[in-house]
């Protein structure tokens, strides 16, 4: 019996793996909770191919887009506005250089524009948790 269910596990893993390799299979990520009813929702989730993945790690914009969601997740939603020990100012001035780093961006002045974003998230970096 323990043979039995060794080798379907084995089978079942050398299946998995076979299809995983595959170009037009869908990874996909979400987020979800427990509802008050006992029920797991997903709220939101995204899939992708292997190959839409490395289009977009190698698309010349990648950095920009990357580092403003950056700056949104630390500084702009709730939960790092309540996370950080913010001096007087620096969600002003971090707001500011997101501003100006999308704006070069979006003009296709990309290192500048990604120069202006990494000064943002220096300021977030160097900024203490509470």
């Amino acid at each position: 019996m323990k043979k039995l269910l060794l080798t379907l596990v084995v089978l079942l893993i050398v299946n998995i793996h076979a299809h995983s390799n595959t170009d037009n299979q869908k990874v996909c990520s979400g987020i979800g909770g427990w509802t008050k009813d006992g029920e797991f929702k997903i709220t939101s989730s995204t899939c992708i191919t292997e190959k839409e993945y490395q289009a977009m790690l190698n698309s010349k914009e990648y950095l920009c887009n990357y580092y403003q969601k950056s700056i949104w997740k630390e500084s702009e939603r709730e939960y790092g506005k309540q996370e950080y020990n913010w001096a007087a100012g620096s969600l002003e001035k971090i707001k500011s250089l997101k501003e100006e780093g999308k704006s070069l961006c979006d003009s296709g002045k990309l290192k500048e524009g990604e120069s202006k974003l990494k000064e943002a998230i220096n300021i977030i970096n160097h900024t203490k948790y509470k």
